[in-house]
């Protein structure tokens, strides 16, 4: 198979609308690029603004990115600012994004802010990256659908109560580029790599929240992210609260999350030296610490998809989890890597 690179268009933002770019179905496709540009403009009536924005800014303007095939099987389901910190999780290295003038929460006029994610099909750190490859021929419609949000949806909900506070979009547009085998033999079947996100409020104290997870095929992976009134944060889960996945009585993960995190940090290579909350993750300190709010809970440790959990004969799975309630509004958002086998060939 031969590797082919190109660039399939691009989607100008649309306040809170979504809009549709159909993708071309020829080849198979090894990975979806994204690059967002936008020119923001913030105003406060405050004098001086402690409140700060959001994670990797300008990401919050792509509320929702799907991937649908034939108009009704979604193979991915997620927001920009969580697929960005994916990538990092999963790549070792953090995604392009030069986000420094929208730093603090004080005005800031006409700032062009840029960030970069991509939608992994080939499957990451595997031994076969090919086996999960998204073969776009015989499909009747394959579509990149976006939802688009707000300028204000860049900033934490404190700065967004401020007296005055209004963030303008001048203009926004999402580009969009795909790489892709060329040469898939014919009959080749691919498992399908399908990502969605699963929401989980937390309203109390509890040492026994649980979240129902869908049984019946494989995961590679889980990834957690926890936040609280718009802002990541370790405090729903700090030390030692503790992360279980099991079924009935077989465990399959039990980790304390900070201790998880450490471990995560080793594992994929992660440097992250500063913390999400200072300047948005954008001025570098002399410290070297873990992605805030982030637990990666992995299967696959050797590259090979046959250690991927084998829902298929379970009756039910359930992520159990240890937790502290922070703020007013508390979610743990469960991004799940779910492999779905091809299906049995008729005889």
């Amino acid at each position: 198979m031969k590797i082919l690179e190109r660039e399939l268009g691009s989607i100008v933002f649309a306040e809170n609308q979504t809009r549709t770019l159909p993708l071309p179905r020829n080849y198979a496709y090894r990975s979806i690029q994204l690059l967002l540009v936008a020119n923001l403009t913030r105003t406060t009536t405050a004098s001086t603004s402690a409140e700060l924005p959001k994670d990797s800014p300008p990401a919050q303007l792509i509320k929702n990115i799907m991937i649908r095939a034939n108009g009704r099987d979604v193979i991915k389901n997620y927001d920009m600012e969580t697929l960005h910190r994916m990538n990092e999780i999963r790549w070792g290295v953090r995604p392009y994004i030069y986000s420094h003038g929208w730093a603090g929460g004080d005005n800031a006029s006409e700032q062009t802010l840029e960030v970069h994610a991509q939608i992994d099909l080939a499957m990451w750190r595997a031994i076969r990256p090919i086996d999960t490859l998204l073969n776009s021929a015989g499909l009747a419609t394959l579509e990149l659908i976006i939802t688009w949000g707000t300028g204000m949806d860049t900033m934490s909900d404190g700065w967004q109560a401020e007296d005055g506070a209004q963030v303008t979009v001048n203009s926004a547009t999402l580009y969009v580029a795909a790489i892709e085998s060329v040469g898939v033999p014919a009959g080749t079947r691919f498992m399908v790599n399908k990502e969605y996100m699963i929401r989980s409020q937390v309203n109390a104290e509890s040492a026994n929240h649980q979240i129902d997870l869908p049984v019946g095929n494989l995961y590679r992976s889980f990834i957690l992210k926890t936040h609280s009134d718009g802002e990541n944060t370790d405090d729903i889960l700090p030390l030692p609260k503790m992360i279980t996945v099991q079924a009935g009585t077989e465990v399959f993960k039990q980790r304390i999350g900070h201790f998880l995190q450490a471990d995560n940090r080793l594992e994929t290579e992660n440097q992250v030296p500063e913390r999400i909350g200072s300047g948005a993750a954008l001025d570098h300190a002399l410290q070297e610490l873990t992605l805030e709010g982030y637990y990666l809970l992995e299967f696959v440790k050797d590259g090979r998809l046959t250690e991927c959990l084998d829902t298929s004969q379970l009756s039910n799975l359930k992520l159990t989890l240890d937790v502290e309630k922070v703020g007013a509004n508390n979610f743990i958002d469960v991004y799940p890597c779910e492999l779905i086998a091809p299906p049995a060939e008729s005889a």
